[in-house]
């Protein structure tokens, strides 16, 4: 947005501004605020366009900016808590850095300063999560030529199977048996890192296989758990790509919120897709729990009351439905408007990626993804990215049933390579 000091809003700035730029303005102001309001979104219908409208944003004024900003400092500034336990006061000092951030990136928005405030650059992210509530989508063949399309531009690649209850990424990859050191030899302590259990082959990417034969290897206790996502990160690669089963266990929401990029792999089939949103909304469940669990940076007992309401909205009761995330980010600003701004992180980072696969109409998958998407940003406050459909092909299907080797090594699968190269890039990867 140019600068220029203009007191609000207008409808066509709005209008011109790019939708993950409002994104941002709105969790800026969820911070400030101290309220949801900025989050409110209406659906208007055009000639035959829908867009969205963002009434709050529409008519903010800077004034409004400056006063909840300093409205929010003389609440919160721990000066004026001195009463309060030491674990307080620290959560009161982290609660006023956010709201600082957001304020200086509200007024470089409203052209404030001379130059815009500098946002702190971020990490690459490399670990990419390649997961879906339901068996049978082809997540571990995705997993797979992903792997090795991305190997073959030249990036150092890894794939991890952690799909430990049916482990099969290593027969996508070439293995027409079960490597003799797996991802489960890692997890027992028989080798110290990762890649003392990957297999090495020439022009393809690093191999973790997993062994689904032995027995409980699927029920992780939490601290192998998170020594194996360590060691994930660990990797000396430029992407990690891990394969993960079906079902929404803990440990499959654990590893698919550990990872930069979280891709759900669906199909047209209808409880293919309603799953994939059952596990969007039970990972962001799982999320917000963990947030206001053991992990919290807030005082133990606004933790525990705010991991209260999480459990009533967001799970169904015999009383009715599961509530919206709007709900209860409402719910949480009338109670514990402190606690607002790590909510609304937690739920505004979250951002679940979506890939159909065996597509027979690309259409009904645009109706399909864009319907999943509408429900999502309604029910669950969160942005669901369409990254596209691959085709539904005989001779891939023929080819999953008896070849040992990634299936974009075939030139009749070019097309097939074509479609993943165009999800790689949608999905914003140096490529």
């Amino acid at each position: 947005m140019p600068a220029g000091g203009r007191e609000g809003l207008t409808m066509t700035d709005h209008r011109s501004l790019p939708y993950d730029q409002i994104r941002k303005i709105q969790h800026a102001c969820c911070h400030v605020f101290l309220h949801d309001h900025a989050l409110e979104a209406q659906k208007v219908v055009e000639g035959s366009t829908v867009r969205l409208r963002f009434p709050f944003i529409e008519d903010l004024t800077f004034e409004e900016v400056r006063k909840a900003y300093r409205t929010n400092v003389l609440t919160y500034h721990p000066d004026r808590h001195q009463d309060k336990s030491p674990e307080e006061l620290r959560a009161l000092s982290r609660h006023l850095e956010g709201v600082n951030q957001a304020y200086r990136f509200l007024c470089s928005v409203f052209g404030r300063h001379a130059q815009p405030c500098p946002q702190p650059a971020l990490p690459r992210g490399k670990v990419i999560a390649v997961g879906g509530a339901k068996g049978g989508t082809g997540k571990s063949i995705f997993s797979a030529n992903l792997g090795m399309l991305l190997s073959w531009a030249g990036y150092r690649t890894a794939v991890v199977d952690l799909d430990l209850g049916g482990s099969d990424l290593h027969i996508y990859m070439g293995e027409k048996n079960v490597p003799d050191v797996t991802v489960n030899d890692f997890i027992h302590r028989r080798v110290e890192g990762l890649s003392d259990a990957a297999v090495k082959r020439e022009n393809r990417p690093l191999l973790v296989a997993g062994n689904s034969a032995e027995l409980g290897i699927a029920n992780l206790p939490y601290a192998r758990k998170m020594r194996l996502l360590d060691k994930v990160r660990a990797l000396e690669v430029d992407y990690v790509i891990l394969d993960l089963g079906a079902g929404t266990d803990f440990n499959t929401l654990d590893f698919f919120l550990a990872a930069d990029y979280g891709i759900l792999v669906t199909t047209l089939d209808q409880p293919a897709y309603l799953e994939a949103y059952a596990f969007m909304k039970t990972a962001l469940l799982r999320r917000l729990t963990r947030l206001f669990g053991s992990e919290s940076k807030l005082p133990s007992g606004t933790s525990a009351a705010i991991r209260d309401l999480v459990q009533r909205f967001m799970q169904p009761s015999c009383e009715g439905p599961s509530r919206t995330v709007r709900e209860l980010v409402n719910a949480v600003a009338m109670h514990e408007p402190m606690a607002l701004p790590a909510l609304v992180d937690g739920i505004m980072e979250f951002t679940p990626h979506l890939v159909i696969n065996r597509c027979f109409d690309a259409k009904e998958a645009r109706r399909i993804a864009a319907s999943i998407t509408s429900v999502a940003r309604q029910r669950l406050s969160i942005d669901v990215r369409f990254l596209g459909t691959l085709s539904k092909s005989p001779v891939v299907e023929r080819c999953t049933s008896w070849m040992h080797h990634p299936i974009v090594e075939k030139q009749r699968c070019s097309a097939l390579a074509a479609e993943i190269t165009a999800v790689i890039e949608k999905l914003g990867l140096a490529f």
